[in-house]
């Protein structure tokens, strides 16, 4: 147990990675990451059968959460400038074995995400296609694995999760610059979501306005906070980051700070232009649209979310391999997966292998269920990085250049706030959590613990001087 909470330290090196990105960069980055399924699909099944118009509320009860949690990774990120977000944070403020369970719980996030998005995402490219193009992927390939449905393989998801992994292969700036592309059509798709329900616009179907009591309110912030999640992504990326001490606090408040605004937005102009009882779809921006006599805007809508899930899944990937690869640069994962290739500068072998793993997962498994981890697991890894930040500041051992204002409310009020909304979610998915946090530990003490370097003494090739 004391290696379990032997803490990191670093030393300055040269990192592997060249410092390619800027501070757009990183807030596009973060908006990728967390403009997507949630305000695309989530709203409005949360809004028909939890909040009702109070769903804004919701909304908002989550920006001021994640809000200060991005400012207590902003801290971190200032003092500790280096890839693996809340596992590498936690790791020099908690120790060695709270860092590890933090980064299987971030595994989660990221890999999950990325397999359950590209579910989405086939399910709007099949009907794009079919509808516009008239091709029809045939039943077999067009679902999971599942002999008594005839289907076999998602292809569309397969498929996009290999392209994905493979431009994440080809080097960092490639991938940057796609998304930048990505995000500004996906804020111009909700521009035009906005421009063209403003008309629409009807009050009354605002009341009741809490149709499900504050109850209701509370349980759908636990459901939509996964619309927040992945504005963390932005902090694995540090040692490619150019002056990321500066960069990267600035990129995280930026991008969330965008996102909020547009989800509030979104919120209150969908939910006056459609009844929210209308909205248990998995489309409801589009659906709206056409509930209004509005096809045109809605099939834009539609074909935005095509691409704007595709720029989730990108920065979910990339989320996913630099943790691999901060796991296995610190020896509690196989040596291969650190390996950075010599030209593109990426940490290949964990791209590969990480890209074909959840490729399978997004074609042939039903992850419905898997899911709902992801609001859960990251929510704790939050909760563990605001004990970080306040175990930081009470040693005083490094002099982060971004601090958290009014920490003396800020800090507490944030686990407070995490706990309360975990405590929002069903008992079947603490029970998973429980379950998948076990099997970490057990991989930790059976591989992780004994190949770990820190307890063969050897310090980490880092740069933390940005």
């Amino acid at each position: 147990m004391k290696q379990f909470f032997k803490r990191k330290k670093y030393r300055a090196h040269e990192g592997q990675f060249e410092r390619k990105l800027g501070l757009m960069d990183l807030t596009a980055l973060g908006i990728g990451a967390i403009i997507g399924g949630g305000i695309f699909v989530i709203i409005g099944p949360a809004a028909a059968t939890k909040a009702g118009p109070g769903i804004i509320v919701s909304f908002l009860l989550g920006a001021v959460t994640i809000g200060i949690s991005a400012l207590v990774y902003a801290e971190l990120s200032s003092a500790y400038p280096i890839s693996g977000s809340a596992y590498s944070y936690t790791y020099v403020t908690l120790g060695e074995g709270i860092a590890w369970i933090v980064a299987w719980e971030l595994l989660l996030e990221y890999g999950i995400a990325t397999a359950a998005v590209a579910t989405g995402w086939s399910g709007y490219f099949r009907r794009f296609i079919e509808e516009n193009l008239l091709i029809v992927i045939p039943k077999e390939f067009s679902g999971p694995f599942n002999p008594a449905a005839g289907t076999y393989i998602d292809i569309c998801a397969f498929t996009a999760v290999v392209a994905i992994f493979a431009l994440l292969t080809l080097g960092i700036r490639a991938s940057a610059t796609v998304n930048k592309f990505i995000v500004a059509l996906k804020l111009v798709v909700l521009g035009i979501f906005i421009v063209f329900a403003v008309p629409h616009i009807n009050l009354a179907n605002l009341h009741p306005f809490l149709p499900f009591g504050w109850d209701g309110v509370w349980k759908a912030s636990s459901l939509i906070i996964f619309a927040y999640l992945g504005f963390d992504a932005v902090s694995t990326v540090s040692e490619e980051t150019k002056n990321p001490m500066k960069t990267v606090p600035w990129g995280l408040v930026l991008s969330l700070g965008v996102s909020t605004l547009l989800y509030i937005a979104v919120s209150v102009t969908l939910l006056s232009m459609v009844p929210y009882d209308k909205l248990n779809v998995p489309d409801a921006l589009a659906y709206a649209m056409f509930q209004v006599n509005e096809p045109v805007a809605g099939t834009m809508i539609a074909l935005g979310a095509v691409l704007t899930i595709t720029s989730v899944m990108m920065v979910m990937g990339l989320g996913f391999t630099r943790i691999v690869y901060a796991l296995a640069r610190d020896g509690l994962l196989f040596k291969q997966l650190e390996a950075v290739h010599p030209k593109y500068k990426t940490p290949y072998t964990a791209t590969i292998l990480g890209g074909a793993l959840l490729a399978v997962m997004a074609g042939v498994v039903p992850l419905g269920i898997l899911a709902e981890l992801v609001n859960i697991g990251t929510l704790f890894a939050y909760f563990m990085v605001g004990i970080a930040v306040i175990l930081m500041r009470r040693r005083g051992e490094v002099k982060p250049l971004f601090r958290v204002p009014m920490a003396w409310l800020l800090l507490p009020l944030n686990l407070g706030l995490l706990l309360f909304i975990m405590a929002g979610l069903p008992m079947q998915t603490w029970i998973r959590f429980a379950v998948w946090s076990g099997i970490g530990l057990v991989i930790y003490f059976l591989y992780g613990r004994g190949h770990s370097r820190i307890h063969h003494d050897e310090p980490p090739p880092i740069d933390v001087g940005g």
